[in-house]
């Protein structure tokens, strides 16, 4: 039986219903729509196993939070597909959705990359990109004695000479972040609100135990680079994520992030701006969390674009 994802008219704006379907039928033409998935434009039937596409506007709001009341997300993902104008994260948070992809970020490998994600089961990075075109693919376990001091710089040199320029400096900023997160709650055991107090700060030099280690996983294409890091804490969980990340945001015209005072959350702020940021918590299993991040000389803010996976 066919996996059915569902652009449910009703609920997206017409310019987004525009792009998912202009997009799906470029794919579609090329054969590289999965054979198991079938499209449904409007009609919905919620005892099947559904993707949502949806757009959050005021007007369908009371339709959409029925929509919502109704579906068990056990079973199924909604995929809100924000714009500049629609203050989407009040409602994200009030249910507990955190799949959330700018309109401007949507192209054929992205919406290829979400159909596989979750038609397939595989949340790993791979779905997003294409396995003829990857130039680097390579796996890491980080563990022993770690020098905080140019950290990706020395645990990945292999990769970082493959980028230059702008892009080699934003994904160093980027990696850090995802390391060093991992470090800290994930092996370190630190708490938000201990950062938050700054009762912990990195030391020089970091011992990770060997049976703690992590995980990284780096991807390169002409187009996109990936890095994917998991510990075996987890410890983060999904409305963490989102609360995190509306308080360092902008959304709807606002001009000062609510949280602009806090100390946690801002790397995760700063990761969800610069590409599509990915998450797969098994809790108190294993945290995996992973950028795609375009190649571009572009510096400037992104939108948010997040995709999140609690098992």
């Amino acid at each position: 039986m066919k996996t059915t994802f569902n652009i449910i008219t009703a609920f997206c704006l017409p310019f987004v219903k525009e792009k998912i379907v202009r997009l799906k039928d470029n794919l579609e033409r090329r054969g590289m729509l999965p054979a198991a998935v079938h499209f449904e434009h409007g009609n919905y039937d919620l005892e099947h196993e559904n993707l949502f596409f949806v757009s959050f506007n005021r007007k369908s709001e009371s339709e959409l939070r029925s929509l919502v009341r109704k579906t068990n997300f056990k079973k199924r993902n909604m995929i809100i597909i924000s714009d500049h104008e629609a203050d989407y994260f009040d409602f994200a948070m009030e249910y507990n959705i955190c799949n959330i992809i700018n309109i401007n970020d949507l192209n054929e490998s992205i919406l290829l990359g979400i159909i596989r994600r979750f038609s397939d089961d595989d949340l790993s990075m791979e779905p997003f990109f294409k396995r003829e075109d990857i130039i680097f693919d390579k796996r890491y376990y980080i563990s022993g004695v770690l020098n905080m001091r140019n950290l990706v710089e020395n645990l990945f040199p292999d990769f970082t000479e493959k980028i230059e320029g702008v892009v080699r400096n934003m994904f160093i900023i980027n990696c850090h972040e995802l390391v060093t997160n991992a470090i800290a709650y994930g092996i370190m055991g630190v708490t938000p609100y201990a950062r938050d107090k700054k009762a912990y700060e990195f030391e020089s030099t970091v011992e990770i135990p060997k049976g703690k280690g992590l995980q990284v996983n780096l991807l390169l294409d002409a187009h996109y680079y990936g890095i994917s890091v998991r510990d075996y804490g987890g410890v983060l969980t999904t409305q963490r994520v989102l609360e995190r990340i509306r308080r360092q945001s902008t959304v709807a015209g606002e001009t000062v992030p609510r949280g602009i005072e806090d100390l946690t959350g801002r790397g995760l702020a700063i990761l969800s701006h610069h590409g599509i940021l990915m998450f797969s918590i098994k809790p108190g299993i294993f945290t995996d969390v992973s950028l795609i991040g375009r190649l571009n000389p572009a510096i400037e803010k992104k939108p948010i674009s997040v995709l999140m996976t609690e098992l």
